[in-house]
């Protein structure tokens, strides 16, 4: 085994496992182990492409196939519950240790290296961000009174989400032969009035207060 066999492989460990650190850190479903063993396979399969083109084959075909086949597995990650999709940023990150280890076969260790850094940059500054952004969000509960079909309880939620309010929580109660809906959720005074006229538009909605 060569010196540039080692540090390729030596490099896709400290590479994938940065990223897969993050991951794990985060309780996320591609940890440690499996961003190395990405990084590392990726590698792999680029150098033998490599070695394909020198054998007089198509160097290509195998690196092609790496894009393609890493998505099987990023999509594992991807789970949905109701409206909500979450593993998105971790099949993204998959994808992403992919090309990294792509990159380390090929010998373009100071990109890889150089976009390991701006990946963790982004997934570390981003959830910073994101608590301000938390902290600038109300939560707050109104309440709309309906006609007493499910089906109008789904038009109200699916007209409250256009506005881009997530709606946490969700309770129906039927009084004197009407719907009583308390929806919770993340909004601003500004997105209440226009939930506030579209609503009162619906002639299925009687009366809603904050």
């Amino acid at each position: 085994m060569d010196t540039e066999l080692i540090i390729k492989i030596f490099l896709s460990l400290v590479l994938g496992g940065a990223l897969g650190m993050e991951r794990q850190y985060h309780d996320k479903p591609a940890g440690f182990a499996t961003n190395c063993l990405i990084c590392i396979g990726a590698m792999m399969f680029t150098i033998m492409s490599e070695y394909m083109g020198l054998a007089g084959g198509d160097p290509g075909r195998i690196a092609a196939q790496i894009v393609t086949g890493v998505g099987f597995i990023g999509a594992g990650a991807i789970m949905r519950d109701g409206n909500k999709v979450s593993g998105i940023t971790t099949a993204a990150n998959v994808w992403l240790v992919a090309a990294i280890g792509m990159a380390v076969g090929y010998g373009e260790y100071i990109l890889a290296s150089a976009c390991t850094v701006a990946i963790l940059l982004v997934q570390l500054g981003l959830r910073k961000t994101l608590r301000v952004v938390e902290m600038v969000k109300r939560y707050d509960t109104f309440f709309v009174t309906c006609d007493p079909s499910w089906a109008v309880v789904e038009k109200i939620i699916a007209q409250v989400e256009k506005q881009n309010v997530t709606v946490l929580k969700s309770e129906v109660n039927k009084q004197e032969n009407l719907f009583h809906v308390t929806l919770v959720g993340t909004f601003t005074g500004h997105e209440f009035q226009n939930i506030t006229k579209d609503l009162l538009e619906m002639p299925e909605v009687h009366s809603l207060y904050q």
